[in-house]
């Protein structure tokens, strides 16, 4: 099995440069999410007297609370989507079994 290819990637994040791996093809994403980062971080420090670190933290809890809420808001119940399963297999099966019937 092949690896995916990396490359490093220079990010700016809150005026200091970072070097990550990147995968090729994903660079574009990275600088994305590093901008975005950098934003929210200013963002986080022009509201309350915190340094980088803890702007940082502060930051990072915030982005996974989202990512938590999202994950929550398109979760599907299970015993839902099962009885629209076995409802839909139901109605196949009268389907089914009225064809059968015509012939």
């Amino acid at each position: 099995m092949t690896r995916p290819v990396t490359k490093a990637l220079e990010i700016v994040i809150y005026d200091r440069t970072y070097r990550v791996a990147c995968e090729e093809g994903q660079h574009l994403l990275l600088q994305e999410a590093a901008l975005e980062l950098d934003r929210r971080m200013r963002e986080a420090r022009s509201h309350a007297e915190v340094g980088p670190e803890r702007a940082a933290v502060m930051v990072a809890l915030n982005a996974v609370y989202e990512m938590m809420e999202q994950k929550a808001a398109s979760s599907w119940d299970v015993g839902e989507v099962k009885h629209r399963i076995r409802a839909v297999e139901d109605q196949l099966d009268r389907c089914f079994f009225e064809q059968v019937n015509l012939f």
